[in-house]
């Protein structure tokens, strides 16, 4: 499954944003903003910092992590950013990483997706050579995994704001041992259910799947909409194997969804794994999958 393809921007955009940044740069600037991909990568940040320090979230509410661009006035927001905090490997990071390297030289930024093992799609080969399968960002969708990505923000944040390091680490130690307790609680409930299969729209929840013992399967296909043949398939699979809730992400359409819903009859479980609030989503998110799949 190719999971993000790059982004397209277009040359216009471009200009408007290089003119933007060169008269943001003409004048001194204090740069004690803090930059992130998405918004659980801020709830990380303000539970660090608090919120005293602006976070600058180059995905907002509503979009997508593949497609996105951003606007001018958030590139400038990035401009006056002491640090940026990518989340890994997401459309937006390979499309723009080393462009926002190139138009702000002096910008320090960082990789949180350090030291996890991560998901890959099937290698493809293609007559001498093989095409390497794309990495699944979604890291930040299991506790076991946000776990590492809260390591890699401590250790960037302390070093960003060197007056601030025993705030960033006492806080920190807080913030993992409330993580620790989560994927005990995710460890101990899905083990009740293990094995269980679900469908999701968007598969974004491969990491934690992968290590609470759970199988997604995927209503895109290869990162697409679903065709009717695809449709149908699922129908078919999903009689045979006893799918229990079809999961959707509130900004993707729902219609695809309601077929296979309506001819399975079981549940459209509503998720967002982009809630700003990530603590409190992901303790949703458990309840929803005892609820529907116990």
């Amino acid at each position: 499954m190719k999971y993000y393809s790059r982004t397209i921007v277009n040359a216009a955009v471009i200009t408007l944003i290089i003119i933007c940044i060169a008269s943001c740069q003409s004048k001194p600037i204090s740069k004690n903003n803090i930059s992130v991909s998405i918004l659980p990568q801020k709830y990380l940040v303000e539970q660090l910092l608090g919120d005293s320090t602006p976070v600058n979230v180059m995905i907002p509410k509503g979009a997508s992590p593949a497609t996105y661009s951003p606007s001018p006035s958030q590139i400038k927001n990035l401009s006056q950013s002491l640090l940026y905090l990518k989340i890994g490997h997401i459309g937006f990071e390979q499309a723009w990483t080393k462009r926002i390297a190139e138009i702000n030289p002096d910008l320090k930024i960082e990789d949180t997706s350090k030291g996890i093992a991560l998901i890959r799609d099937e290698d493809h080969v293609h007559g001498d050579h093989i095409h390497k399968g794309g990495i699944d960002p979604h890291i930040w969708t299991s506790p076991k995994t946000m776990m590492i990505v809260l390591k890699n923000t401590e250790e960037a944040l302390s070093k960003a704001f060197p007056h601030k390091k025993e705030l960033i680490i006492s806080n920190s130690k807080k913030l993992k041992r409330q993580i620790s307790d989560l994927d005990n609680t995710f460890f101990q409930t899905c083990d009740s259910f293990k094995n269980s299969k679900f469908y999701i729209f968007h598969p974004a929840y491969t990491y934690l799947a992968r290590d609470y013992g759970l199988e997604q399967i995927s209503v895109e296909h290869k990162g697409k909409e679903p065709s009717a043949q695809w449709i149908k398939k699922l129908i078919d699979d999903g009689r045979e194997q006893n799918i229990k809730a079809i999961f959707v992400q509130e900004e993707f359409d729902k219609r695809n969804a309601e077929v296979i819903s309506s001819e399975l009859n079981i549940p459209i479980i509503q998720v967002n794994p982009l809630s700003e609030d990530w603590f409190v989503e992901m303790n949703h998110l458990l309840s929803k999958l005892e609820k529907t799949l116990r």
